[in-house]
């Protein structure tokens, strides 16, 4: 099985799921519902994810962390995973974030990075 077949299994946390298709945009909530779906049935497709800076330009620290753009390859949506390994020795991505990659500079609105890293840490990152 090549590279781009390979898929990790993933869990979604149902409140925070809730939670980020509440705020987000109709086309935000269809990305967000069909890339669920896929990845509940076959899992994250590996070739899609991409590592994450433990300490992001936005203050954001977001250890073991992985994303995927929506829609693939290169969409304005993403979803944040934790990176975590059960009892057996096998990875499972563990549901973060859901929303938007990156707002106009004068936005206020948190993105999907910033909504990680709040509820890994309990607080919003420190401007």
């Amino acid at each position: 099985m090549g590279d781009a077949e390979r898929r990790a299994r993933a869990h979604f946390d149902a409140d925070a799921w809730e939670e980020d298709l509440a705020r987000a945009t109709p086309a935000g909530r269809q990305a967000a519902e069909a890339a669920r779906k896929d990845y509940e049935r076959q899992g994250v497709p590996i070739a899609q994810l991409r590592r994450i800076a433990e300490h992001g330009h936005d203050r954001t620290v977001l250890p073991a962390s992985i994303k995927v753009y929506l829609p693939p390859p290169d969409g304005r949506f993403g979803m944040v995973f934790m990176l975590k390994f059960q009892p057996d020795g096998r990875p499972v991505l563990m549901f973060l974030a859901f929303g938007v990659r990156h707002h106009p500079r004068d936005s206020r609105r948190p993105t999907v990075y910033q909504l990680a890293h709040q509820r890994l840490h309990g607080q919003p990152p420190r401007h």
